[in-house]
């Protein structure tokens, strides 16, 4: 009889989701006929859809507990033999209410359920929250004996929906600006003053910024106008799924503490990645054989962190391959 096993994805983070892709292939490998189930959100559903390792999609609307109780009873339609939740946050009573309305036959948790804890719920505990992210994934997979040597990120998209600028036979760096909060984010006029920089120190390298929403792409393109056709803004989509590719045609990548880190590490690109004080750059460090980690100083943004250090440190990343900062 198939194995059928759900992924709690329902936190719609699409960085998240990116490291939750690095499962299928091992599960595959494991239980060939395997059926994998993901319940998630509109945001990082894209990093599913396409996955030929994922037979069952449940897409929970929005974060809203009525979205979760509806995906979640489309779920247990399904019956899931195994439902595996990564979060640390079973407290949470929208938590306890996914996983009761799942009602998988065995659950995979990485803390004990505060409430009602089942017989035969395997708990993952351990300290976890300093380690990478992806060492809870490797923990569930060397549960069930079927861990690889190493963890590796497998995002698939669909091809073919929307057309990339043309490459101009240069180096690329992209960059992606924003974050879920303003002080994680870096501002119109720091990229400015970076873009600017770039273009004088690499005269033979092309800029592209990802926008965030039609806003923020009419403000990057009125604040980058006369850097000619070396910079260039992409058009807002949506859907993130075409960030991603243009995150993968990347030469190197630029940004604060967000899903492009694990993007650019899904496919090995060199990456800058920005974070705020005391930021947790141990639990979500690249996976990229080269990168830099640079933090702000305390009590300052990541905007704060000066154009000249980030610069100094893009040098030395691409003059010394597999180069690793904290």
């Amino acid at each position: 009889m198939k194995k059928r096993i759900l992924i709690l994805s329902h936190d719609n983070k699409i960085g998240d989701a990116i490291v939750a892709t690095g499962l299928f292939k091992p599960l595959r490998a494991h239980w060939p006929d395997c059926e994998i189930g993901v319940l998630c959100g509109p945001s990082n559903a894209a990093l599913y859809r396409h996955h030929p390792d994922v037979k069952w999609l449940h897409v929970s609307s929005s974060r809203n507990v009525f979205a979760r109780m509806w995906a979640s009873l489309k779920a247990r339609f399904v019956g899931y033999d195994m439902v595996v939740h990564f979060g640390l946050n079973l407290a949470n009573p929208s938590e306890q209410i996914v996983l009761k309305i799942v009602n998988a036959k065995q659950r995979f948790l990485f803390a004990k359920h505060p409430v009602k804890p089942l017989p035969n719920d395997v708990v993952m505990d351990g300290d976890l929250a300093s380690p990478h992210y992806s060492a809870r994934h490797m923990r569930f997979l060397q549960t069930l004996k079927a861990a690889p040597s190493s963890y590796h990120y497998d995002i698939r998209l669909e091809e073919g929906n929307s057309e990339l600028p043309p490459k101009h036979g240069r180096p690329l760096m992209v960059i992606n600006s924003q974050s879920s909060t303003a002080n994680r984010s870096l501002s119109i006029a720091w990229i400015r003053e970076f873009v600017t920089a770039v273009c004088e120190k690499y005269p033979t390298m092309d800029v592209q910024l990802l926008s965030a929403s039609p806003s923020h792409e009419a403000e990057l393109t009125e604040a980058l106008l006369g850097f000619g056709d070396r910079v260039r803004v992409t058009q807002y989509h949506a859907s993130v799924s075409h960030s991603l590719k243009v995150i993968r045609s990347a030469d190197v990548v630029v940004t604060p503490d967000t899903y492009a880190v694990h993007a650019a590490s899904a496919w090995n690109i060199p990456v800058v990645a920005l974070y705020l004080p005391n930021g947790p750059t141990t639990v979500w460090t690249p996976l990229s054989d080269t990168y830099v980690q640079i933090e702000a100083s305390p009590g300052k943004v990541v905007s704060d962190i000066g154009v000249p250090e980030v610069m100094n440190a893009l040098h030395q990343m691409m003059a010394s391959p597999q180069l690793s900062n904290a």
